[in-house]
């Protein structure tokens, strides 16, 4: 074996049966080992990989937990603002609201008055004119008082108690039944 670098192999070129399973013993715990170390260097990767999924992970959450906090104050604040504004549309909205009450009575008692006065240029009385202006006047209160009665029968839940007194005899009706 002076001539040959490999162990196993014979000067003359040609392996022998027992050289070539010296060989393959030999061979095979570096083979394996390799394979062995192969795996290792994939586990410490991975883990290191699975690490970082974790830390981004970690990091959207946070950064999705920050918007969301942020998204909640800002809406907060929204709301609060669109409530002081509906506060403050609501007070003027009430002031209008008692400055045109008081110009609609100024109007029905000025249209009386015209309808007096117009009843007076017609008739040329003081006391016809003046009378057609009351009239007026009783006509317009009669009118909303007809209404305001009309609409009271809408007020209350006079079909909602029907329907609850009915359902209420349908159950005991069926209890009835049951004994």
């Amino acid at each position: 074996m002076a001539g040959s670098d490999k162990p196993g192999k014979r000067a003359h070129g040609h392996l022998n049966s027992d050289d070539t399973e010296n060989q393959f013993q030999e061979e095979s715990p570096p083979a394996a080992e390799s394979r062995s170390r192969d795996h290792l260097p994939n586990d410490e990767p991975s883990t290191a990989h699975s690490g970082s999924e974790i830390d981004q992970l970690i990091q959207r959450a946070e950064a999705t937990m920050t918007v969301a906090a942020a998204w909640s104050e800002n809406f907060t604040r929204l709301v609060q603002l669109e409530f002081q504004r509906t506060l403050s549309a609501g007070k003027r909205i009430v002031l209008f609201l008692l400055v045109l009450f008081f110009l609609a009575i100024a109007l029905l008692v000025s249209l009386c008055a015209g309808l007096g006065l117009l009843g007076y240029y017609l008739f040329e009385s003081v006391y016809i004119g003046f009378g057609i202006f009351v009239l007026s006047q009783i006509l317009i209160v009669a009118g909303l008082l007809l209404s305001i009665n009309s609409l009271r029968k809408l007020l209350g839940f006079e079909e909602s108690k029907k329907q609850a007194k009915e359902a209420l005899d349908d159950v005991t009706a069926l209890f009835k039944q049951a004994d």
